[in-house]
């Protein structure tokens, strides 16, 4: 079954609005989509009546961010109940850091006099921040190129102390908290973690990898194969779709393991179908 697990909306750093991911991933013959917003679950609902009304089945789900931040050790947690008390209180801190950064990065593009007529001052109303965010608005109105943006952001954020991404969980809090709300822990796209060694302690943890994303580039696929049979991990498929700067959808190319889609069992909702009469 062609499955996208892996997908991004405006709620964090994505740019397209959640019923809108949901419809592109109908349109390329998606049949299951999860949409993974960075620690936070307020655009599933808007996702999920997308999917349903096209029918797909969707898996609730989002995409924990762990510490160290620079070593993008992100969990996927697939099939979790998004009223567990616990996991939202370790998304309600990550949350903070990120206004933090974000904050901190208007501030210095405010003093540079960058961005002064772009509305950046709403972000400080938003439910949920993040710094990419922000940066869709400079590419957006074409104020920075994005090696520039990214180079402004570090200028911001780079000198806080060790304390300051403090509230992050450690990749053994997210899984853990992924599991007590009767979800699934994926690592998500384990080729881009600088630090391979970082990986080995976290694979006794998992119950997946995500071994076929766009994020991995060819000749690393046979790696996380290999390493995924080794740990008796399943793989699974996600495009961490954002619509980068305006960039189009495709969907996966491999399908998902069935596999995947029997562990989930009812965590995947379908559709309601009635009979007519």
């Amino acid at each position: 079954m062609l499955a996208d697990l892996h997908m991004h909306s405006t709620v964090s750093d994505g740019w397209r609005e959640p019923d809108e991911v949901a419809h592109l991933a109908a349109d390329q013959g998606v049949r299951v989509m999860a949409l993974t917003d960075h620690d936070t679950f307020l655009g599933v609902e808007r996702a999920r009546l997308v999917a349903h009304r096209r029918g797909l089945g969707y898996v609730p789900a989002l995409e924990v961010t762990t510490y160290p931040p620079n070593q993008l050790r992100h969990i996927l947690g697939h099939g979790v109940d998004m009223s567990y008390p616990p996991l939202l209180a370790i998304l309600e801190r990550t949350q903070g850091v990120f206004r933090k950064q974000t904050d901190a990065w208007i501030r210095v593009l405010q003093d540079q006099g960058i961005g002064r007529d772009l509305g950046l001052e709403a972000f400080a109303t938003k439910p949920t921040v993040m710094p990419g965010a922000v940066l869709k608005v400079l590419l957006q109105h074409g104020v920075m190129s994005e090696k520039d943006a990214w180079a402004s952001a570090r200028q911001a954020v780079d000198f806080m102390p060790p304390a300051f991404y403090a509230p992050i969980p450690t990749p053994r809090e997210a899984i853990d908290a992924i599991h007590a709300a009767g979800g699934l822990a994926v690592h998500a796209h384990p080729g881009s973690v600088p630090d391979q060694d970082l990986i080995k302690e976290v694979l006794p943890m998992l119950d997946g990898l995500e071994v076929y994303t766009r994020r991995h580039k060819p000749e690393q696929i046979p790696i996380y194969e290999e390493l995924a049979h080794r740990h008796g991990l399943l793989m699974t498929v996600g495009t961490d779709y954002h619509g980068f700067n305006g960039d189009d959808y495709e969907a996966p190319k491999k399908l998902i393991d069935i596999r995947y889609l029997e562990r989930l069992g009812d965590r995947v909702q379908w559709p309601v179908v009635e009979k007519a009469g």
